[in-house]
């Protein structure tokens, strides 16, 4: 007997595809349940499957071989109809699967149990379920393993739909930051051509400035996955581009990284160093609208160094200046510094700045 649709099949199936689940490969956090499904239960056959339209697929499965069924021959699209667990502890006696080729061929299963696995919504998606060829029974400890495999099942799901929306709510709202930002450094911009007053101006393209560097970074700093390891030479290549826009025609920027990886906290301040130093060299340390700004990251995640250099007119005295941090942006790369337990060291002689940061080793 074909089974019948759930009575409310499309809602059914929109919660399914929610998770996103289907037709991806075997992973072993749901082999190891099948497995363990088996084993208590000593039965040959155990899968995760869940009841798509017109297919059965398995997320997991010991003994069966295959990753799909058609729905005509489903023995779980019969016992997502009824309640949370169902055991049929002879199948060829159901009158639901008395003709099913799956219970009548030889070996056939004739023997089935299943643990109904619900979506949030309290709607069916699948089961856990365990066939055998012969009838039998499960025992109390039996059922009671079997729902606490099943609930490990929806638990893994939901975790991860849950990181799913997360992540597409922060995108989202990185969007809007990312836009909302660049909206105030163009008005901040038009501001200051519309002044008539020159210092008031200056600090409106400086403002200016750092909110579109700002922008331009963030959508970089809010990629930087916590837990993972960040290839800072492919990601400075990006960066270069995006700060390139806000140094005069004339200057030139240069930023060379050697092929390491970083932590996201190393690479997320890095960035921002890097940032900070140009802003600052723009507005203070260029020759007019001329100079060059270089950047030179090396050595490995654990030995690491940053050297950024302008060929202003930075003196010994601006140095001074940067190290007692009397400034928004020196406090800012300080902080950062402090941040790595590196230390940042500020040098001049009237031929430019320089900014080395390292960390400290006891």
């Amino acid at each position: 007997m074909k089974p019948r649709l759930h009575p409310e099949e499309e809602e059914r199936l929109r919660e399914l595809r929610r998770y996103s689940i289907l037709d991806t490969e075997r992973e072993r956090d749901f082999d190891e349940l099948v497995e363990i499904a088996s084993d208590i239960c000593e039965v040959p056959v155990s899968v995760v499957n869940f009841v798509d339209s017109g297919r059965q697929w398995f997320k997991a499965e010991v003994g069966l071989g295959v990753r799909s069924t058609p729905i005509e021959t489903s023995l779980c699209g019969h016992v997502i109809l009824q309640g949370d667990f169902v055991e049929i502890p002879d199948t060829l006696q159901d009158e639901r699967m008395a003709d099913n080729p799956l219970c009548t061929s030889e070996p056939g299963f004739r023997f089935y149990a299943g643990a109904v696995l619900k979506g949030t919504n309290g709607l069916p998606l699948g089961t856990l379920c365990v066939l055998d060829h012969k009838p039998r029974t499960l025992t109390d400890r039996q059922r009671n393993i079997l729902r606490v495999l099943s609930k490990h099942v929806m638990s893994e799901l939901n975790l991860r739909l849950a990181l799913q929306e997360e992540r597409i709510l922060r995108r989202e709202v990185d969007h809007r930051v990312k836009n909302s930002l660049a909206s105030i450094g163009a008005l901040l911009s038009m501001k200051a051509r519309k002044t008539s007053n020159e210092a008031l101006r200056l600090e409106l393209d400086d403002a200016s400035t750092r909110i579109r560097s700002l922008s331009s970074l963030h959508a970089e700093l809010h990629e930087l996955e916590a837990g993972g390891r960040i290839d800072l030479k492919s990601l400075f290549e990006r960066v270069q581009t995006d700060l390139r826009y806000l140094i005069p025609d004339a200057a030139t920027l240069s930023i060379e990284v050697e092929a390491i990886e970083a932590t996201p906290q190393l690479a997320n301040a890095l960035l921002l160093v890097v940032n900070e130093f140009v802003s600052n060299s723009v507005k203070h340390g260029l020759k007019g609208a001329k100079g060059a700004i270089t950047v030179l990251i090396e050595g490995d995640a654990g030995s690491w160094s940053i050297v950024c250099r302008d060929n202003g007119t930075a003196t010994e005295i601006d140095a001074e200046r940067a190290m007692s941090k009397s400034g928004l942006g020196t406090r800012v790369i300080h902080s950062l510094a402090n941040s790595l337990n590196a230390n940042a060291q500020w040098t001049a002689s009237g031929e430019g700045m320089e900014l080395k940061i390292a960390p400290q080793y006891n």
